[in-house]
């Protein structure tokens, strides 16, 4: 099992190894948004603080969307992003409606 931490939210949340974020979004009552599920419109933009080696690599989408300063801050799409093992905490800019 792995360990997300909505840091914004204050929710901790267990999810299988592997499991989407954005399915584990579906699950809890977090105010991370999504927007078109397909990595090009970046309202899922979030900064891995902690876990980085235990989320997924980086898709060519984000590559392709994020700038380089951005991902060597670890930030990542979170319509891309699986949660492969163990503990990783998650931030995003602003809190949105829940």
């Amino acid at each position: 099992m792995a360990q997300i931490n909505f840091k914004p939210d204050d929710v901790i949340h267990d999810v299988e190894d592997g499991t989407p974020l954005i399915e584990c979004c579906e699950e809890v009552d977090v105010s991370l948004s999504f927007g078109c599920t397909e990595g090009t419109c970046g309202v899922c933009e979030l900064t891995v603080l902690e876990g980085m080696n235990n989320v997924s690599r980086l898709t060519e989408e984000e590559r392709d969307y994020l700038l380089e300063e951005d991902l060597e801050a670890g930030m990542r799409l979170g319509c891309q992003l699986k949660i492969r093992k163990g503990e990783v905490v998650l931030t995003w800019k602003g809190n949105r409606a829940k």
